[in-house]
């Protein structure tokens, strides 16, 4: 099917490369092929006069070329180290974000490479953040140097995506070998104290509507073992430190209007900032992947 691959935002960095493994191997175990997605913009502005100093106009066969070249070697590079894996490139002459929302369209998963945004880039959000606030379909953003033996975190946040986490994390947990870790962070109302029977009761309410999500999922999957556990706190910090020893970590992904997003950060942008592993987004809209 057309929608069966998986596409990796690709510059040939270190980030990037790291994100190509990672793809190429869950390609391997889901048999589906590898789009590497190259995305850049170029100046076409000339100024009237022609006296001032004026950009290259497009194109540029030097960049082109070495840009052929940087894509060839990742594409043997691919053929060498998974030759059992269909792998191309693609050039797309715009923003990555635009490119890579665009390709996601008809694609069933989206690889990045990249470090945790700081600074500016933060406050204002990354490629990363944009992709998986807009695509269609999953997006991992690969980090870290995960053991073969971690588990797989599964954020079940808000209980009308807990489906679509848990099932992907599940199935992420079956081709591994490895457990599901499920977590959901609760907040207790201010001005109360944590040990009351109100917040008691609360606590164990919110761990048995988590139990009851994960049964169902267990009951699909038999083989992964699998724990539930609700920690009080709140839910993307909760989160961010479950990640301490996992190689990937799930959660919904919610498309927001920018000033929004900033104002009141997703805990899918907060794992972005602060996960210590890879960090899968699902979106609420998700089909399941079939392996």
């Amino acid at each position: 099917m057309q929608n069966q691959r998986i596409v990796v935002g690709y510059d040939g960095s270190a980030e990037a490369r790291k994100a190509a493994r990672w793809a190429l191997d869950e390609a391997y175990r889901s048999d589906v092929p590898v789009e590497l997605v190259y995305a850049y913009e170029w100046p076409s502005y000339v100024p009237a006069a022609a006296m001032m100093p004026a950009a290259a106009v497009y194109p540029d066969a030097d960049t082109d070329l070495a840009v052929a070249e940087m894509l060839g070697r990742a594409v043997d590079d691919a053929d060498d180290t998974h030759p059992g894996v269909r792998v191309w490139a693609r050039v797309e002459h715009s923003t990555a974000a635009v490119a890579l929302i665009q390709r996601a369209a008809d694609a069933s998963l989206v690889v990045l490479g990249g470090r945790r945004p700081s600074g500016m880039r933060a406050w204002l959000g990354s490629t990363s953040g944009s992709v998986s606030a807009h695509a269609r379909c999953p997006v991992v953003v690969v980090r870290g140097e995960p053991r073969a033996t971690d588990p797989v975190v599964a954020g079940v946040d808000e209980p009308e995506a807990g489906g679509v986490v848990l099932g992907f994390a599940f199935e992420q947990a079956a081709v591994r070998g490895v457990p599901v870790r499920a977590v959901h962070g609760w907040s207790p109302p201010d001005g109360r104290d944590l040990l009351c029977d109100v917040n008691l009761r609360a606590v164990a309410e919110e761990r048995g509507r988590l139990e009851a999500m994960v049964s169902c999922w267990q009951r699909r999957f038999p083989g992964v073992a699998v724990s539930a556990e609700v920690v009080v706190g709140s839910p993307g910090e909760v989160l961010a430190q479950a990640t301490a020893g996992a190689q990937l970590v799930v959660a919904g992904a919610r498309g927001r209007r920018a000033l929004r997003a900033v104002l009141r950060p997703s805990v899918g942008r907060h794992l972005l900032h602060r996960a210590r592993c890879s960090v899968a987004l699902v979106s609420r809209t998700r089909a399941a992947i079939r392996f």
